[in-house]
């Protein structure tokens, strides 16, 4: 099999199509509403460029997921768009054993294990579970793998707590941090709320981060450090905003502080107030 450019198969449809029915939209809008009726139409229609195959079910009488992921490499390869039918009948054979061998695979292209990725979670697999934690405490993978794997981690459920909690206490601080985005839904660690409280008290550009982290976290021993930092002469309105949501879901009020003078406050003022007929919602 060779990589067709379905992308530009629709385009020259679609532009035919247009063409024909110009005269049946009153306005463009009209028109792009019709459009993925007309896309779906185009994934039924049996195609020359296809052999009579309709664009949807070009890739149907494939059984061997492995063949398919070759395709895709080469795909990425050659700069063309990998078509959706494609990566629906690799979902469709549902092989975790091929995807996970394309996961590992450190020679293949970045957009191809991503994509392994994003298939692997439309499985709902837990497969790559011990790989994705891995990676957060080795972080020698690319960052738009991790970020995608760390997403796939949430998808897991409770299931990634334990495992996560053995790798977190092995991580340096960056591999801590990532895994924290998992365990903070899973409050009652205190390994890990100290570990939160010791980040939000110490490192000053990431205050709102680990604020939000505080409050998933749901312990209101982080209240005194969280109050001290939103009533400081330091403190940013960006990172205030965040604070004061952390403190007011642990069951405390925030002090009430100015910020007209912020340039950041400013901005997000004047947006909001041009955006609503009733002003700028509560800012301070």
């Amino acid at each position: 099999m060779k990589p067709i450019d379905f992308d530009a198969q629709f385009t020259e449809t679609l532009n035919q199509w247009m063409e024909e029915n110009r005269g049946n939209y009153r306005n463009a809008d009209e028109m792009e509403a019709a459009l993925p009726e007309v896309y779906a139409q185009f994934l039924e229609t049996p195609a020359d460029w296809l052999d009579g195959k309709a664009p949807g079910h070009a890739f149907d009488d494939v059984e061997n997921a492995g063949e398919l992921l070759e395709l895709v490499k080469r795909y990425i390869a050659e700069e063309i768009p990998v078509p959706d039918p494609l990566l629906e009948r690799i979902a469709d054979i549902g092989d975790e054993d091929a995807l996970m061998a394309l996961l590992k695979d450190e020679s293949a292209d970045c957009e191809a294990r991503m994509l392994s990725i994003e298939l692997l979670r439309q499985l709902e697999s837990t497969a790559p579970m011990v790989e994705y934690i891995r990676w957060q405490v080795e972080r020698n993978q690319d960052e738009d793998l991790l970020d995608n794997a760390l997403e796939s981690l949430r998808d897991m459920g409770k299931a990634v707590v334990g495992p996560a909690k053995i790798a977190f206490r092995a991580a340096d601080e960056t591999g801590k941090e990532a895994l924290l985005d998992v365990l903070c839904d899973y409050p009652g660690d205190q390994e890990v709320f100290d570990f939160a409280l010791s980040q939000f008290k110490s490192t000053r550009d990431k205050r709102a981060l680990y604020a939000g982290y505080l409050a998933k976290l749901d312990d209101d021993h982080a209240l005194e450090a969280l109050l001290d930092v939103a009533e400081s002469d330091d403190v940013s309105y960006i990172d205030f905003i965040e604070i004061r949501s952390a403190i007011e879901r642990l069951g405390s009020e925030a002090p009430i502080r100015d910020f007209s003078s912020d340039p950041t406050y400013k901005a997000v003022h004047r947006l909001q107030k041009d955006r609503s007929p009733f002003g700028a919602d509560r800012l301070n």
